[in-house]
């Protein structure tokens, strides 16, 4: 019963996450007169935190001993963050009139003026961000208590937690903003926040009970092969920077994808949360789906590098298909011009359909490189935490290279072929490793080869974006 009680608290704490990340992203617009200027700042310091704010927290707390220690310490987690959730809007507000100072002295366009700005708004929405990081390595260090439910349990707290964001975005960017208005929102979620930390820290003398059963230990159950086996620490080594890649790739996709979607159904607000979060419910239903079979299977790390081999060459058939499926939307635009709330459903069905096997293997990603990576439930904070530092840190760069370097650069079908190029061959070189530790017949690492080399054909040749369909339209 504990074990829901701290699933659900986790699943409407992401809940709360993205709702504040909506609102913030509409306070600085307010501020800034830029949308997109709002939405990279929020992103950039919304992973930067969490990556920051779980790398610290997984390395502190296997130092902590007892379960009901770490659920007091998550409630105070909860705690902070909506404190900060409610302090956010004042800290934005006083910062107004020193930002209205400086536009007001320097030439227009300056960019020191968006610098200095983009600094302050780090100040401010850091802590939250950090606080909200933290949370995951310490949950997973209190619900992990066996060596044997690892994917499942880090798997299951990832994928609720997502599933909550999902759900999260899409009452804030359709329902509540417009109804209950952005204060009443930001209130009703940050109270919400706030009665989450003290109920986890009123039942913690519960888990405390818990914690001393001898089925449930918190002390390491078998020995620690970092130290001795080199084999395993190249096989972690891989994990990590796969879980890291997905993350680049990940983000980068959802850039790119909204970019497709958006040339035809236009870039409104509506088209931008119907992709985040379809993509999101496919990161969570992968997490959930591929925890029941993490502890199961013999070689995560080769399952890990299939998955992200999946992830490729489905990505490749929803980019082909949504770079030349833009017609259809085109189509539909011209019978129904006046009914755009009619095009929205459909549009969100689309979405959904065709990203949702991608994304299903890229959410598979969590359980499985904690799978890999967890020998010892002593370090079950320290090795969630940098593990998902490092895939926020990736899905930061990857949302950055996409937007940022990429597309302006290269374009949508070279900017797409390279982040497709990047997630293949990081998976297929992985895989030749793996025969080179096992020491597999050379006709095995032959097959990996020749894999790699069709990879990259249909790299060279796909995804073709046949953007002149649309001018066929009559």
């Amino acid at each position: 019963m504990l074990s829901l009680f701290v699933a659900g608290c986790f699943f409407l704490s992401g809940m709360a996450g993205l709702v504040y990340e909506v609102i913030w992203v509409r306070l600085i617009e307010t501020l800034t007169g830029g949308a997109p200027f709002a939405v990279a700042t929020v992103l950039c310091v919304f992973m930067a935190g969490m990556a920051l704010g779980s790398y610290l927290a997984g390395h502190v707390v296997d130092r902590l001993s007892g379960r009901g220690v770490l659920l007091s310490l998550y409630g105070l987690l909860e705690i902070g963050i909506g404190v900060c959730a409610v302090a956010v809007p004042f800290m934005i507000q006083a910062a107004a009139p020193l930002y209205q100072t400086i536009y007001s002295r320097l030439p227009p366009g300056f960019w020191g003026c968006r610098m200095a700005a983009f600094l302050g708004f780090v100040l401010i929405l850091a802590v939250p961000a950090g606080l909200m990081g933290a949370a995951l390595p310490v949950l997973c260090r209190f619900y992990v208590l066996r060596l044997d439910h690892v994917g499942a349990r880090t798997g299951l707290l990832y994928g609720l937690n997502t599933a909550g964001a999902a759900l999260g975005v899409i009452l804030c960017g359709f329902l509540l903003i417009e109804t209950l208005g952005v204060s009443t929102t930001l209130g009703m979620f940050a109270c919400l926040n706030i009665l989450i930390g003290l109920s986890c820290i009123a039942v913690s003398r519960f888990a405390a009970g818990e914690g001393s059963r001898p089925a449930e230990p918190l002390e390491p159950v078998l020995p620690n092969p970092r130290a001795k086996n080199s084999a395993f620490q190249v096989k972690m080594r891989w994990g990590v920077s796969l879980f890291a890649v997905s993350g680049f790739c990940a983000m980068a996709y959802e850039v790119f994808w909204t970019r497709l979607l958006g040339l035809v159904a236009g870039p409104t607000t509506y088209c931008f949360t119907l992709v985040v979060a379809t993509f999101i419910v496919g990161l969570a239903a992968g997490s959930l789906l591929f925890s029941c079979r993490a502890d199961h299977v013999g070689h995560p790390l080769i399952w890990l590098a299939g998955t992200q081999a999946a992830a490729f060459l489905t990505a490749l058939g929803v980019s082909q298909l949504l770079g030349n499926g833009q017609f259809v939307f085109a189509r539909l635009d011209h019978a129904f011009p006046s009914h755009f709330l009619n095009l929205v459903p459909f549009q969100a069905i689309v979405s959904f359909g065709l990203m949702l096997v991608p994304t299903l293997f890229l959410g598979a990603a969590f359980p499985l490189v904690n799978r890999l990576c967890i020998q010892t439930l002593a370090d079950t904070g320290r090795s969630v935490g940098t593990a998902y530092a490092l895939n926020t840190v990736g899905g930061l760069l990857g949302s950055f290279v996409a937007g940022f370097v990429l597309i302006p650069w290269l374009g949508e079908m070279n900017g797409l072929r390279l982040i497709l190029s990047i997630q293949f061959l990081a998976a297929g070189f992985a895989l030749l490793d793996i025969t080179r530790l096992e020491k597999s017949d050379n006709r095995i690492r032959l097959a990996v080869v020749g894999l790699m080399g069709v990879g990259l054909l249909l790299v060279a040749h796909y995804p073709s974006l046949r953007t002149d369909l649309l001018f066929r339209i009559g």
